[in-house]
């Protein structure tokens, strides 16, 4: 007896299959960024439970619980190096649905299972916010609310029964959902959970080696998308700065050691507050550029924006080397509004300190001498690094190439590409440039980041893609203060001018599988679907507090709590009225189950035979009474009854046809009262 408790206690084989299918839906994305062993856990969990319906194995014991459970929390710590972090997190309610598929047993499990996957849907969003994830989140609503009610009957159960009832509920709620989104403040995250740091990052690093920039020339993937409050900067000045290489270790660039020194212009922290660098009053003339600019994820802290930013963006901060950084790598595609002074319009301090003249001037002990040589010899000449600058620059124009699959270099490189191979990317100008300066006594770095971009007109915004990365130089001049230099422009002007795509036309996407840019249709294609996401983005994704105020200012006029009630309420109360109305005039309610229907033919056409059923009265009393008062009809009044009872109470499908077949031919006649037949 107790065996047979326990298996009328497991759930039946539709409710249990739609909780697998609810789980397999909201993981499947997910597999990209879970271990492998996790997936094969889930599988495997999954398949015990099946075996365990299908009576091949036993449900486990707490011996084997115990163990499941200590094996995944091992497999985490050694998978995860610290668990305060997105990735980890996730994984973490990948283990709960595996561990509860061991121990699936009743209704209850499979309701707590299916709240889990709520919220391992939500995650999605974490991780991406574009349309395709917004449509798949959806789907993956659609098939956790099926799945709920599948769990309440058999006759839930069935698929077509079970998404229909689910995208009912999901269309009744589109219109709270709409009024949330619209009505409810939109405050900030209450914590901020880090991706985790092993996740590989996108974009631009924080060293730069010969080929990097080559590499990312082959991507066309969106890097930013800047929209504008005023005029538009023309090509040569749109230079996209987000680090600065300060260090050369005789092949690599980096940043120096220490991270990032902030400085907010006019709003800054003390020196001691931020590691030394003091404050820097905002020039007085007013900003040349206003923009906004939509940064997709990088993994990474730094942002990109035009020299002498000003930022007021929640968690955007400003350093002392023009660039912007945020308070945490960014995980997800992020907005940020953007102030640019020219810097002409700020006096230079005069010299730089002895930390930063040091910084800026270091080079290796050794290496690369012939390089060494011509800037002493430029050097001992007297001129002055403007026009040391010029001569370099007018060597890269005279006999240097400007590629995209620049050749090797050995352990001197500068030396390799300036006096030998003479073929190079932007980062092998920039890098030969700054060295050269820095030998010849000027102080000197390299700015990595974008130039360019492609103007959308439709939408009004600039889109600067991956192949858009780009690497300058800058040079210190004591009566201008940091000067940019782009060395690339001597070789390859029309890069500057016209971007990658026309300064490299025969090698520009080479190894791509279609190549879309030289197919029109495809490339208008292309550019349609950026300006969905884009419109996306700027309408859903970034509807925060300040574009709420806006809207319901245009709305309402003003903001009180008297109009957002008046606004809100009096539709929903309008539309209650006009459905209560609407079911009053059609004489439609809430829809019966099949066999209620049934009986209720039963019962009206028994009314019309003269013997009506009482308010109140239940179904075998009726049964009864009929069998009293008319025994022709008695018979078939109990069958009726008996069948409608099995398919209502019983949910029972044999019954609910029976019922129908006896219905089919029942059709009594209408008896004729005594006094009326004395009458007659």
């Amino acid at each position: 007896m107790r065996g047979v408790s326990q298996l009328q206690a497991l759930l039946p084989r539709e409710s249990l299959l739609w909780v697998f299918a609810a789980q397999l839906a909201v993981l499947l994305p997910q597999f990209a960024h879970l271990p492998l062993w996790l997936v094969g856990a889930w599988c495997g969990a999954v398949y015990w439970r099946l075996g365990v319906f299908r009576g091949r194995w036993e449900m486990p014991g707490r011996l084997v619980k115990l163990l499941a459970v200590s094996l995944a929390v091992l497999g985490l710590a050694l998978t995860y190096r610290r668990w305060f972090a997105l990735e980890p997190m996730v994984a973490l309610l990948a283990v709960s649905f595996t561990l509860k598929n061991i121990e699936l047993v009743s209704r209850r499990d499979a309701l707590l299972s299916l709240m889990l996957a709520y919220f391992l849907a939500a995650t999605l969003f974490v991780f991406d916010q574009t349309i395709p994830y917004a449509l798949y989140g959806i789907f993956c609503v659609l098939i956790i609310t099926a799945a709920l009610a599948a769990q309440q009957g058999r006759g839930t159960a069935r698929p077509a029964r079970a998404l229909g009832l689910s995208a009912r509920i999901l269309a009744q709620a589109l219109p709270v959902m709409l009024l949330l989104f619209i009505a409810v403040p939109r405050l900030g995250p209450l914590w901020a959970v880090p991706h985790n740091s092993e996740s590989a990052s996108t974009g631009i690093s924080d060293s730069m080696t010969p080929g990097d920039f080559s590499r990312l020339s082959k991507s066309d993937d969106p890097a930013l998308r800047i929209s504008f409050d005023g005029p538009v900067p023309p090509p040569e000045q749109r230079y996209w700065r987000g680090l600065v290489y300060d260090r050369f270790d005789g092949r690599r660039w980096s940043e120096w050691d220490g991270g990032f020194g902030f400085s907010r212009y006019g709003r800054g922290r003390s020196s001691a507050e931020e590691g030394g660098a003091g404050e820097r009053p905002l020039p007085e003339v007013g900003p040349r550029f206003r923009y906004r600019v939509i940064q997709e994820a990088t993994q990474n802290p730094w942002l990109f924006a035009m020299a002498r930013p000003d930022s007021d963006t929640r968690g955007v901060r400003e350093t002392t080397q023009d660039t912007l950084v945020y308070r945490m790598p960014v995980g997800s595609r992020m907005a940020y509004e953007v102030r640019s002074w020219p810097r002409e319009s700020a006096p230079a301090t005069g010299s730089l300190s002895s930390v930063e003249q040091r910084r800026n001037l270091q080079l290796p002990a050794d290496g690369n001498v012939r390089t060494r040589d011509w800037a002493a010899q430029m050097t001992a000449q007297g001129l002055s690094p403007e026009a040391i600058s010029e001569e370099l620059l007018a060597l890269y124009n005279d006999r240097f190439t400007y590629t995209l699959s620049p050749p090797a270099l050995g352990e001197d490189t500068v030396d390799e590409f300036l006096f030998s191979t003479r073929q190079g990317f932007c980062e092998h100008f920039a890098s030969s440039y700054v060295f050269a300066m820095r030998a010849a006594g000027v102080p000197a770095r390299v700015v990595a980041g974008y130039q360019g971009g492609e103007w959308v007109e439709q939408e009004e915004y600039l889109l600067v893609r991956q192949y858009d990365a780009h690497a300058w130089a800058e040079i210190w001049l004591p009566e201008r203060g940091w000067v940019r230099v782009d060395p690339t422009a001597a070789v390859s002007p029309e890069r500057i001018r016209d971007g990658l795509q026309s300064a490299a036309a025969d090698e520009f996407m080479q190894d791509a599988v279609v190549p879309l840019h030289k197919v029109a249709f495809l490339n208008r294609l292309r550019l349609q679907w950026d300006m969905v996401n884009y419109r996306w983005y700027q309408t859903v994704i970034s509807f925060d507090n300040e574009r709420q105020k806006g809207l319901l200012h245009r709305l309402l006029g003003e903001i009180s709590p008297l109009r957002m009630a008046l606004f809100f309420g009096v539709p929903v109360v309008a539309a209650l009225l006009v459905l209560m109305v609407w079911l009053k005039l059609s004489g439609r309610g809430p829809k019966l189950p099949v066999a209620s229907r049934l009986y209720l033919r039963f019962c009206l056409r028994m009314a019309r035979a003269g013997l009506a059923r009482n308010p109140g009265e239940a179904p075998q009393d009726y049964a009864r009474r009929v069998q009293t008062e008319n025994p022709r009809l008695g018979v078939a009044a109990a069958r009726i009854t008996a069948a409608y009872e099995k398919a209502a109470y019983a949910d029972d499908p044999v019954a609910e046809k029976q019922l129908r077949r006896l219905l089919r031919g029942f059709w009594p006649i209408r008896q004729v009262s005594p006094n009326r037949s004395r009458s007659m």
